[in-house]
Formats: structure tokens, C-alpha cells, sequence
């Protein structure tokens, strides 16, 4: 009499090893272990997204923006810290959109704060 398992293994493989010019063949093969299914209800459940203020998250000061600004701001540092991803890759790819994007920034930079600090994230 086999004793009986309580968890079937996860994987299960068998392996024949050999050389096909000699008249062995290698063969391997794999099968995995039935899974139960989860309800769609539960899944739908963990992917629901949380939503998530900026005041949760920390909120933005406009001196760190400037100072950001000033000394890495044709590199568009100042704008991945305010949230804005896009114009900060099109400022480091183009220092600082040619150096006009950056002096234009010295006078946005409150707005950009005050709208950063605005701002409602979506967190998958």
C-alpha cells in the first residue's frame, strides 16, 4: 500500500536521456498539476485600483522645485519631481527643450506646484 500525499507536487517531469545516432532518443516532458479556479468576483476584486491624493503621497514644495530647477533643470529634474514624466523625457532629451522650456519654467513653477499638489493619482 503507497502512502497518499496531501499536496501533489506542482511540476511533475520524467527525463529519458540517450543520443539519437546510437538509436536513443531524449525526451522530456512536463506536466503540471490540476489548479483550482478562482472566481472571476475575486479577481475582479484585486485589481480594483486604489486612488491616492497627493497629500497622501507627500506634498510637493515649490523651493525644492526651484532649486531642482536651477541646478538640474535643463535635464527636466524638476518636472519628474512635479509629476510630469512626459515634458520631463522631452527636457532631457532636449536640455531643457533648447533652453527656452527652462527659462518659461522659472515663471511656472508655482502653477506647476499647485497643480501637482492638486492632483489625484490612480494606483494599479
Amino acid at each position: 500500500m503507497q502512502p497518499v500525499e496531501q499536496n501533489p507536487p506542482a511540476m511533475q517531469d520524467s527525463v529519458v536521456g540517450g543520443n539519437l545516432h546510437t538509436g536513443n532518443v531524449v525526451h522530456n516532458h512536463y506536466h503540471t498539476a490540476p489548479q483550482q479556479a478562482v472566481p472571476v468576483q475575486t479577481i475582479i476584486q484585486q485589481a480594483a485600483p486604489t486612488t491616492v491624493t497627493m497629500a497622501q503621497l507627500g506634498n510637493k514644495d515649490v523651493t525644492v522645485a526651484y532649486l531642482l530647477w536651477f541646478f538640474a533643470g535643463i535635464f527636466g529634474v524638476h518636472r519628474f519631481y512635479l509629476g510630469s514624466i512626459g515634458i520631463g523625457l522631452l527636457y532631457l532629451f532636449t536640455f531643457g527643450f533648447f533652453f527656452l522650456g527652462w527659462i518659461i519654467d522659472a515663471f511656472l513653477i508655482p502653477d506647476l506646484v499647485k497643480q501637482a499638489n492638486g492632483q489625484v493619482i490612480i494606483i494599479r
